[in-house]
């Protein structure tokens, strides 16, 4: 039974790093400004036509981005687009600052990203549009600095609210408000991102969302907000997240049956995933009994969505380790730190659990075969929940 484990903690060990939601990016509200084309040109909108479905681009100066419109000046006519059928805009005049940020973000220089983008931040002389996104540019590479220096993850959440009340209409504050949720709970602070993310759930927990919301954005928030209600011990709430959740995502994916298969197979997935919720909230509550027989009836399901099967798999590795059964929980988090596609935070999650039952077993050099799937955790997963927890194992070790 050992080898066969190794095997796959082997081949857990040799996974590249997934880049999370949280400093990705979701996955989460799609970033609207992606580039900026050299100065002296005009911006350009991509605008979708409801009808024909049809990406046209149109060139001008944007003066307005807001959660409602965009209003772009074409040679001194202003014409007005509603915000949801715009997919892009590529900057066109931007300044200096800005010119260098977006350079030394291509080549994964954060910290000099991070200072180029709040001096474009505050340039009075350039346009507000273009201070709102290098705000949250900012946002962004503060977070991917977090994943090496997790003392960033506090700052990101500053920066995000700057980019909140400075500019509290842009198109930008749904991202801005997935980061500043997601740094709140990197950052340790549980409870306030447990808030963050709900308060962005209720803005798309009915159809239609909220204006310049994107209602999948909002239910996969609510997930997140389940999440860290169950690590506050408030079990109820995250019984009720989890459940409205599911319900929701489900709708959502039966509504678009014929869909982009990317989008629906995203919306199974976290449907599957919370749908998962009762069983960590059965763990929470104490009863590993009743979670490991919840759990195992869905690993035994082939048809389940990759969400709700390695959800339900790792369930499985917890529920074990809480029963003292440490080399079958052992082999569980094994297979999902080897095979977990879907979600970094859930292979961090199983890497960890790696680490607790090696521990617990005391087999050999257990503190040294620890040591080394927690540097997986701090290398690879710097921007999970996980992270946190395995730097503080490893100063005990």
């Amino acid at each position: 039974m050992y080898t066969p484990l190794l095997t796959l903690a082997l081949v857990a060990m040799s996974i590249p790093a997934v880049s999370s939601p949280a400093t990705a990016l979701p996955a989460v509200f799609p970033a609207v400004c992606p580039s900026a084309p050299q100065s002296g040109k005009a911006d350009t909108i991509y605008r979708r036509n409801e009808r024909t479905g049809r990406v046209i681009s149109l060139t001008g100066m944007v003066l307005v981005n807001s959660l409602t419109e965009v209003r772009l000046d074409r040679g001194g006519k202003t014409a007005n687009y509603d915000a949801t059928s715009v997919v892009r805009i590529d900057w066109g005049s931007v300044p200096p600052s800005y010119r260098d940020g977006m350079t030394y973000r291509r080549r994964g220089d954060w910290t000099q990203a991070v200072t180029s983008f709040r001096v474009a931040a505050t340039d009075a002389s350039t346009r507000e549009v273009l201070r709102a996104d290098a705000r949250l540019k900012s946002c962004e590479a503060l977070m991917r600095l977090g994943a090496s220096d997790a003392g960033q993850f506090p700052e990101a959440a500053k920066e995000a609210e700057r980019l909140l009340t400075d500019f509290a209409t842009s198109s930008l504050v749904p991202h801005a408000r997935t980061i500043q949720a997601r740094a709140l709970r990197l950052s340790g602070d549980t409870a306030a991102a447990a808030t963050a993310f709900e308060n962005l759930y209720s803005e798309g927990s009915s159809d239609p969302a909220t204006p310049g919301y994107d209602r999948q954005a909002c239910l996969e928030a609510g997930l997140q907000a389940a999440w860290c209600f169950l690590d506050t011990s408030e079990t109820l709430k995250a019984r009720e997240l989890f459940g409205a959740a599911k319900g929701a995502l489900e709708g959502m994916a039966a509504g678009m049956s014929a869909g982009d298969p990317k989008v629906l197979s995203q919306l199974r997935n976290h449907a599957g995933e919370a749908a998962m919720g009762e069983g960590f909230c059965l763990l929470a509550g104490g009863d590993a009994s009743a979670a490991l027989s919840f759990f195992e009836l869905t690993t035994t399901r082939g048809d389940a969505p990759a969400g709700a099967r390695y959800a339900a798999i790792l369930g499985r590795g917890e529920a074990l380790m809480a029963l003292s059964k440490l080399r079958d929980a052992q082999l569980c988090f094994a297979e999902v730190a080897a095979l977990e596609h879907t979600n970094p935070d859930r292979a961090a999650r199983a890497v960890l659990g790696l680490a607790q039952s090696t521990l617990a077993l005391g087999d050999g050099d257990a503190a040294g075969a620890a040591r080394r799937w927690l540097t997986v955790i701090t290398e690879s997963y710097g921007d999970t929940p996980s992270a946190r927890k395995a730097s503080d194992l490893q100063g005990n070790l």
